[in-house]
């Protein structure tokens, strides 16, 4: 089932450096993405024994290079650190450009120099997105906090997407009335 990984102990582990063939990380992701469609991935967002036997494995064969699970998952969590801060740069702002030639944000230098003292890894997206971002989306969309609509009891705000109390309605009302619980009415009139 394919070429020796290094799951056999007396195999020397390898440094994995992912910047020699960018396509390695392509073909990572295409991995990941094809072990989370099988169903190989834990309630926690990681995988399975079996998804990671099997990235390991395919990873060997497609690239030839035998890196074992601990060099594929620190992959994993740097690919995983790119994304929520991507995510956070193209989120949380409004009113910025879009270069689709680059594939990143168009903003003004004072706007990176300021995302860059928030996100120093932001550095990286000056000039061009994350590679594979479907693929990142896929992999990370549902299972990693970005902070767009995070949302504690203490932090004393209402989640984003809910409505603050007595905010009007479509038709222009501000806020649901029950007369039937209303406190103030004559509940002797209500009873007849």
């Amino acid at each position: 089932m394919g070429k020796k990984t290094t799951s056999n102990p007396e195999v020397k582990k390898v440094k994995a450096d992912w910047d020699i063939n960018p396509t390695w990380t392509t073909t990572f992701c295409n991995l990941c993405v094809e072990q989370i469609q099988a169903g190989n991935r834990t309630k926690g967002a990681s995988f399975s024994t079996k998804g990671w036997f099997n990235l390991v494995t395919k990873s060997c064969d497609e690239t030839g290079k035998n890196y074992d699970k601990d060099r594929l998952k620190s992959r994993w969590d740097v690919l995983k650190g790119d994304w929520r801060v991507w995510e956070q740069l193209r989120n949380l702002h409004t009113g910025l450009g879009w270069d689709a030639v680059k594939g990143t944000i168009v903003a003004t230098d004072d706007w990176w120099d300021l995302k860059l003292k928030e996100l120093p890894k932001t550095k990286k997206f000056i000039k061009k997105g994350p590679q594979n971002l479907e693929h990142l989306d896929i992999m990370f969309r549902n299972v990693a906090t970005t902070g767009v609509a995070a949302w504690t009891p203490s932090s004393n705000t209402l989640l984003p997407t809910m409505p603050k109390e007595g905010a009007s309605d479509l038709d222009g009302r501000s806020e649901f009335k029950d007369n039937q619980c209303d406190m103030s009415l004559d509940i002797d009139s209500l009873q007849q």
